[in-house]
């Protein structure tokens, strides 16, 4: 058994981190595929940090998932995740990211008689629209209003008609211990947040989002799309006045709904139906852990997500 994780970045790195917590996964080869791995200190001056460590049993992959000749994938893969992330926010790196790399990637699983692993791809809630009001479920129309969530909409449908038993797992706004930007915003008090309570926060802690994408390659009898986000969604004012009280920073001052602020609300059932279990249902709990354990380093240039 060996698993593949194509796009070897945040959640990644959390996903074989948490894998050496199961005791039958803990030796379980994992294949970290990256564009640019970092270098071998044995060998050259080393450039990777302690972040980017893999664990024992990983085995960096350099692979370009937009240029299939790189894609010379090992065979006896079992279980597959696709988390890579585009080096832009824009239309045409979405596109070469999630819809071109993606299908590379089935393809080379093809050509190396992989055609039996378990493939996930990691997708966002940015499939529904901004502008869609109330509880949304796997079920809910998608309509998506920006680039992001048209591409990777695309690139959910053609996944699921194209790989038997396939799994899209949607996250929301991710946050954790290296997703400080928030707070380091509130904190700076260069936050504000509309003032009316409409407009909703779903997130889910990286640890449980890493865990979710564990527990659905582990069903067998787990296919199609899943919605990962914790299971309280909190109004954006009140998530931000909080915060900024725990900080000890003033209180955010209100301002216009930025793109990415909805007033959604998104519901986890059927992942929690599927017998998974949060270590972080109430991000606000997870924030406040984050706040009391503070990084020696305050900087944050993770981009902050309103979904």
């Amino acid at each position: 058994m060996t698993w593949l994780i194509a796009g070897f970045g945040g959640l990644g790195q959390e996903m074989a981190q948490v894998m050496r917590h199961f005791p039958d996964l803990k030796q379980t080869p994992i294949v970290a595929l990256r564009r640019h791995p970092p270098r071998d200190a044995a060998t050259e001056e080393a450039t990777e940090t302690p972040t980017e460590k893999p664990t024992p049993n990983t085995q960096w992959f350099s692979a370009d998932l937009t240029d299939p000749s790189t894609l010379n994938l090992p065979s006896g893969l079992s279980h597959v995740v696709y988390c890579a992330t585009p080096d832009q926010r824009d239309e045409a790196n979405y596109h070469l990211t999630y819809e071109v790399g993606l299908q590379n990637l089935v393809h080379a699983l093809h050509q190396t008689g992989n055609h039996n692993a378990r493939l996930l791809f990691v997708s966002s809630t940015a499939v529904y629209g901004a502008n869609q009001a109330g509880w949304l479920d796997e079920t809910s129309p998608t309509e998506p209003s920006g680039f992001n969530g048209r591409v990777l909409l695309r690139a959910e449908q053609w996944l699921l008609a194209h790989w038997p038993n396939a799994l899209v797992l949607r996250l929301s706004g991710l946050y954790g211990p290296k997703r400080r930007a928030l707070l380091t915003r509130l904190a700076q008090g260069q936050a504000s947040v509309p003032p009316s309570e409409d407009y909703w926060a779903n997130r889910i802690h990286i640890h449980d989002a890493a865990r979710a994408v564990i527990h659905l390659l582990r069903q067998t009898k787990c296919h199609g799309i899943y919605i990962g986000t914790d299971s309280t969604p909190v109004p954006l004012r009140t998530l931000y006045r909080d915060l900024a009280q725990a900080l000890g920073a003033p209180e955010p001052q209100p301002g216009p709904p930025s793109p990415m602020m909805g007033k959604k609300r998104l519901s986890n059932q059927k992942l929690i139906n599927s017998g998974f279990e949060l270590e972080w249902p109430d991000c606000r709990r997870g924030y406040a852990a984050m706040i009391a354990n503070p990084p020696i380093s305050q900087s944050a240039n993770q981009p902050i997500s309103h979904n």
